[in-house]
């Protein structure tokens, strides 16, 4: 079976959960939606929701509420929709690329460790200017910000629309963003937070990162737990016979199979080059043996 037989490249697959059924940006894009409504129809006087998931500088002290070093990256300033349609459309139209990059899995890695580690330098900051201690944030930019700085760097000569009408190079795009968060005056704009974002993007992008490991235990006993149909990657000598494949499948199979799974968890950036090489070989064989 080819590699558009396999699971995920099917529409339909039973027991597929809802939010597999999108990408990682939809599905955040989505949250973000849910939060601001929620806060919209049920606790619009007094912004409740907004109010519970909003970090506080001084969070850092009280380990029941360090939920909130994630959830402000999905609650977004009530009065104000420029602040989450600004964040969602960058991410939108520049998060794509990325996550196609490096696997629905490795960017929701990437976007929420960037969330967090922007929260904690926040209050970290705070702490050594004690007249900013009163002081809370909220939003996704952080995130956004250090998503935006990955697409610069991984395609630094596509054209973007800056305001949506002047076309300018990606890698210029970036170099605005790196100037206006390091000399911006603006006090209700947390620029130490788009700073941070910019920072692990770029940590992670010249380091070679690969957050994988944070989502290994648990996938692999996920993986462990579920039933799943034997399926193999192979040539189609058998189906041009007529013959059912019963005969256990190779190791060069089993290999291919293993790969294809890893793209798809961590993006093709994850192989290293013997796998890349590995595969090149696998599919011209496969080809070869299917013929014209």
């Amino acid at each position: 079976m080819g590699i558009y037989d396999r699971n995920y490249y099917r529409d339909e697959i039973p027991g597929l959960k809802p939010w597999d059924r999108y990408s990682m940006i939809t599905n955040i894009i989505i949250i973000n939606v849910v939060v601001m409504l929620a806060n919209l129809l049920f606790t619009n006087r007094t912004n409740g929701v907004v109010e519970l998931l909003m970090l506080r500088a001084d969070d850092l002290f009280r380990p029941l509420d360090w939920y909130r070093f994630l959830t402000y990256g999905f609650t977004h300033e009530p009065r104000s929709i420029s602040h989450i349609l600004f964040n969602m459309l960058s991410l939108y139209f520049l998060g794509q690329s990325v996550e196609q990059r490096y696997g629905r899995w490795e960017f929701l890695r990437f976007y929420l460790v960037t969330i967090v580690l922007g929260g904690l330098v926040y209050c970290l900051i705070r702490l050594i200017v004690p007249e900013g201690a009163e002081g809370a944030v909220l939003g996704a930019s952080g995130g956004v910000v250090g998503v935006v700085m990955l697409f610069v760097y991984n395609y630094p000569q596509a054209t973007l629309m800056l305001w949506g009408v002047v076309p300018v190079k990606a890698w210029l795009v970036g170099a605005i963003t790196v100037a206006v968060n390091v000399f911006g005056t603006q006090s209700h704009v947390a620029y130490d937070v788009h700073l941070t974002g910019i920072a692990f993007a770029s940590l992670y992008f010249f380091g070679h990162l690969n957050l994988g490991w944070m989502g290994g235990g648990w996938s692999n006993l996920r993986r462990g737990l579920q039933r799943k149909p034997k399926l193999r990657v192979h040539g189609g000598q058998s189906e041009r016979s007529g013959q059912e494949a019963s005969s256990a499948p190779s190791r060069d199979e089993v290999e291919a199979d293993r790969l294809l799974d890893k793209i798809y968890r961590e993006g093709q950036s994850s192989l290293t080059a013997k796998e890349q090489q590995f595969l090149e070989r696998y599919s011209r064989r496969v080809r070869e043996q299917r013929g014209p």
